[in-house]
C-alpha cells in the first residue's frame, strides 16, 4: 500500500482488504484513520464495482463493499484531506489495496480422462452478498452536564441548549449516548470555563457518515470577590462587562484598588471613572468612583434634555443650606433625582437641580418643567434701598462659577429677596 500522511507523526491513515476473491463475490475493504479525522472519496479500478461507500473517518475504521465482476486485479483507492488532533490544521492523505479475482467456481469428474461436470458439461455459479444500507440515525438519546441544568429539557429532536452557573464553578463535564450503537458520539468530556460565555458542541456521525450537532452555550456569571463601600453598602466589584451597554463616550481601561487590577470605564472628557459593581439584593450597575480618593461617590445616572446628556451629580454641602428652598425630589423625562424647590409658589414650576454636562462641568441647572427646558442657573444682582439682593435664574448665557464663588453666594443666599425673583419672571413673560 502506498501510505501518504502529512503534517502527523503519530496519526495514520490506510486501506486494507484480503488478497484474492472469486468471481460475483464482495469485498470488504477496510479505512483506519488512527489520531485524525479524515474525509475522503473512494475510486475503483479493474473488474471491481462499489456498492456502498463511506465519506469519513474519525480515529477508527469504517468499511466500503466492492463487488468482483471479473477475473484480474482490482486496485481500490481512498483519498482526501484530514486534521489529526496534535495539529488541526488541514492536510492530504491517499492510501490504497489490490486483491486478485479467479474464477467463480468449478468442479471435476475424472473418467477415462475426460472432465465432465452435470452430463459432462461444465457450468458456472456467480453469489454475492446482498447491499447491506447503512444506518443514517444521528440522533442522541441522552444528554447532560455535571454542573447546574440544561435548559430546555433535553429532547433528542432539540438541538440548541443554554446552562447559567457561577464563576464558583471552573469546569463541567459533558455527557452524551447515540440512540444507534453504530452511531459515533464526539465533544463529550471535562470543559474548562472562563466567565462569560462558554459555547461547546457535541456532534453524532451516523454509520452512513451523516452528522447531526448539538450545541450548549453555558453563561458563567462572575461571582464578586473584590468589594467597595457606598456608605453603609458593600458594592462587590464586577469585571466582566460582556453583558453590559458601555455608556457613550466611555472606554474600558485597567485601574487598581487595594494592588489588584480592575476593569473600569473611563470619559476623559469628563474626568468621569466607572465601575461596575453588584449590591447586596444582587442587582448590578454603574457607579461612580473616585480614583484620586480611593472612593464610590454615587450610582451612575443620565437624563437627556433637548438633546444633550447630563450627569445626577451629588451636590457639595454648602448648597442644603440655602434659605426659601427646600429639598425635593424631582422628575425629568422617566428619571426622578433629588434638587430643590422654591418655597414660594410663584416659582412652583422650576426648580434647581445639580448636574455635570458633556464637557465635564458640575453646577446648579434650573429646570422649567411645563416645557421641559434645562438652563445654567446664574445669579443677578439687585440693589434695593441700599440692599443687595441675589436674584437667581435660568439663563443660557455662558456663565463659569469658580467654587470659591459660588459658595460665597450660596452663603449671602439668605439675604435674597423672593419678590425679586417675581418681578424678574414677570418682566421676562411681560418683554
Amino acid at each position: 500500500m502506498s501510505l501518504n500522511v502529512i503534517n502527523s507523526d503519530a496519526a495514520s491513515f490506510s486501506v486494507s482488504s484480503k488478497g484474492t476473491a472469486k468471481v460475483g463475490e464482495t469485498v470488504t475493504v477496510t479505512i483506519t484513520g488512527s489520531g485524525l479525522y479524515a474525509t475522503f472519496n473512494v475510486s475503483c479500478q479493474g473488474p471491481g464495482q462499489i456498492i456502498s461507500s463511506a465519506t469519513d473517518v474519525d480515529n477508527g475504521s469504517t468499511t466500503i463493499k466492492v463487488r468482483a465482476t471479473g477475473i484480474g486485479t482490482v486496485t481500490v483507492t481512498a483519498s482526501g484531506v484530514a486534521s489529526n488532533y496534535d495539529n488541526p490544521a488541514d492536510y492530504s492523505v491517499s492510501d490504497y489495496t489490490t486483491f486478485t479475482v479467479t474464477s467463480s467456481s468449478s468442479s471435476s469428474n475424472s473418467s477415462n480422462g475426460t472432465t465432465s461436470s452435470n452430463n459432462s458439461s461444465s457450468s458456472s455459479q456467480s453469489t454475492s452478498e446482498p447491499e447491506v444500507k447503512k444506518s443514517s440515525e444521528k440522533n442522541l438519546s441522552s444528554l447532560s452536564v455535571s454542573e447546574g441544568t440544561l435548559s430546555p429539557k433535553f429532547s433528542s429532536g432539540t438541538t440548541t441548549y443554554k446552562v447559567d452557573l457561577t464563576s464558583e464553578t471552573e469546569s463541567l463535564t459533558i455527557s452524551a449516548k447515540a440512540k444507534d450503537s453504530k452511531a459515533k458520539v464526539s465533544g463529550t468530556g471535562k470543559k474548562e470555563l472562563k466567565i462569560g460565555e462558554n459555547n461547546f458542541t457535541v456532534t453524532v456521525t451516523a454509520e452512513d457518515g451523516s452528522k447531526k450537532t448539538y450545541t450548549i452555550s453555558v453563561y458563567v456569571t462572575e461571582k464578586p470577590t473584590q468589594f467597595v463601600k457606598l456608605g453603609d453598602q458593600n458594592l462587590g466589584i464586577l469585571n466582566d462587562l460582556s453583558k453590559t451597554d458601555v455608556p457613550k463616550g466611555f472606554e474600558k481601561s485597567t485601574i487598581k484598588i487595594d494592588n489588584k487590577d480592575v476593569t473600569a470605564l473611563q470619559n476623559k472628557d469628563m474626568g468621569l471613572t466607572l465601575l461596575y459593581l453588584q449590591n447586596e439584593d444582587d442587582s448590578t450597575g454603574f457607579y461612580i468612583y473616585d480614583v484620586d480618593n480611593n472612593k464610590v461617590l454615587s450610582k451612575y445616572q443620565t437624563v437627556a434634555v433637548n438633546g444633550k446628556t447630563y450627569v445626577l451629580m451629588d451636590a457639595p454641602d454648602n448648597l442644603e443650606a440655602i434659605q426659601d428652598l427646600k429639598t425635593a425630589t424631582i422628575k425629568i423625562g422617566d428619571v426622578e433625582l433629588s434638587g430643590w424647590k422654591f418655597e414660594d409658589e410663584a416659582l412652583s414650576h422650576y426648580t434647581l437641580v445639580y448636574l455635570m454636562n458633556e464637557a465635564g462641568e458640575t453646577q446648579l441647572y434650573t429646570y422649567e418643567d411645563t416645557e421641559g427646558t434645562l438652563q445654567k442657573y446664574t445669579p443677578v444682582e439687585e440693589e434695593n434701598d441700599n440692599t443687595l439682593t441675589y436674584v437667581f435664574i435660568g439663563t443660557t448665557a455662558l456663565f463659569v462659577v469658580s467654587t470659591a464663588v459660588l459658595g460665597y453666594m450660596y452663603i449671602s443666599f439668605k439675604k435674597k429677596s423672593i419678590s425679586a425673583i417675581k418681578d424678574y419672571y414677570e418682566r421676562k413673560n411681560q418683554g
